[in-house]
C-alpha cells in the first residue's frame, strides 16, 4: 500500500476542488452553449424546463461545495455547522438529478412551486394554539389558490415533489442508472439522518458532534483531531453526491469524455476512503490560547 503524501482531509479537499471543474464544465454546457472537452463536444439535449430546474439546484449545490471547502480549514466547535450546509449540498444535487431524469412535466411543476411558494409564504397560518400568527397579503387567499394554484391545492399537494428523499434517488437509478443512484444514495446515507439531528438542535446531534471521534480522550487536542474526523466525512458524503449528479448529468446526455473523468473521481474517492489512517500523514492541529469546552454529552 502506497503511503499518501497528504492527509486525507487535505487529498479530500483536492479532489473537491477538482470535482467543481467539472460541475462548472456542467453548469456551463446547460446554460451557456456547446463546449469542448477532450476532443468530444459537449451539447446540452435537455428539454428546456429541466435544463433550468436542474441547473439552478445543481450551481446552488455547487456554492455550498465552495463553502464547505472554506470551512475545511476551522477546527473545533465551528465545524459543527457544517452539517446543515453539508445536507443542503446533497439534498440539491439529489433533487438536481432527480429533476434531470425525470419528465419535463416533472420540471414543470418544479417551475409553478416556486410561485406558489412565494405566494405561500405571505399567506399563512404558523404556531399553535394561543402561540399562532396568521400573515396575509392576499385579499381572498382561498379564491387565489384554488384559482391560480389548483394543482396544489388540497391536502398533501402543497409540494413540489410528492417522493420523499429516497424514493427521488430510487428513481434517479432507474431513470439514469445505477451508477448514478447508487452514488447519491451513499451520501443519503453518510450524512443526512446525522445533519438532521444537527440541524433540529437534538440532544443526539450535539452528544454526536462533541463526543464522537475522541477515542476516550476528553482532552483539546483530541476534541480538534475529532472535529477534523468530522471534517473528512463530509467531504466523503458530498464528494458521493456530486458524482452522482455529474454521473446523471452526463451519462443522461451520453457525454462520454467527461463520464470517464467522473470514474477516475470516483475511483480516487474510493481510494482515499477506504484506506486505513496510518496511510496518510497527521493533519495539524493547532492549538490556540483559548480552549474549547471539554465535551460532558450524554
Amino acid at each position: 500500500m502506497s503511503k499518501e503524501e497528504l492527509s486525507l482531509l487535505d487529498s479530500l479537499r483536492g479532489l473537491v476542488m477538482l470535482q467543481q471543474e467539472f460541475l462548472r464544465l456542467a453548469l456551463f454546457v446547460a446554460s451557456q452553449g456547446p463546449a469542448t472537452f477532450e476532443g468530444e463536444k459537449l451539447i446540452c439535449s435537455l428539454p428546456d424546463g429541466q435544463k433550468r430546474t436542474s441547473t439552478l439546484l445543481a450551481m446552488a449545490a455547487g456554492q455550498s461545495l465552495e463553502t464547505l471547502l472554506c470551512m475545511a480549514k476551522l477546527r473545533g466547535i465551528p465545524v459543527r455547522d457544517a452539517y446543515p450546509i453539508a445536507r443542503s449540498a446533497i439534498e440539491s444535487f439529489v433533487n438536481a438529478s432527480y429533476l434531470l431524469a425525470e419528465s419535463d412535466e416533472i420540471a414543470d411543476r418544479a417551475i409553478r412551486y416556486v410561485s406558489f411558494a412565494s405566494w405561500r409564504h405571505h399567506n399563512r397560518k404558523f404556531g399553535s394554539g394561543e402561540f399562532s400568527i396568521e400573515v396575509l397579503s392576499d385579499p381572498d387567499p382561498s379564491a387565489t389558490l384554488a384559482n391560480e394554484y389548483p394543482e396544489f391545492n388540497g391536502k398533501g399537494k402543497g409540494v413540489w415533489t410528492s417522493l420523499d428523499v429516497p424514493s427521488r434517488i430510487r428513481r434517479v437509478g432507474e431513470l439514469s442508472g445505477h451508477r448514478a443512484g447508487s452514488r447519491l444514495l451513499a451520501a443519503y446515507g453518510l450524512i443526512y439522518s446525522l445533519s438532521s439531528e444537527v440541524i433540529h438542535g437534538s440532544p443526539f446531534g450535539a452528544s454526536y458532534f462533541y463526543s464522537t471521534h475522541l477515542n476516550g480522550e476528553s482532552t483539546t487536542e483530541a476534541f480538534l483531531a475529532g472535529s477534523v474526523r468530522h471534517l473528512e466525512e463530509i467531504l466523503i458524503a458530498v464528494l458521493h453526491a456530486g458524482c452522482g449528479y455529474l454521473t446523471a448529468f452526463f451519462g443522461r446526455q451520453s457525454m462520454q469524455a467527461p463520464l470517464n473523468a467522473e470514474e477516475k473521481i470516483f475511483a480516487r474517492l474510493l481510494d482515499l476512503s477506504t484506506k486505513p489512517s496510518s496511510a496518510f500523514p497527521p493533519t495539524p492541529i493547532e492549538v490556540g490560547s483559548d480552549r474549547e469546552p471539554q465535551s460532558n454529552a450524554v
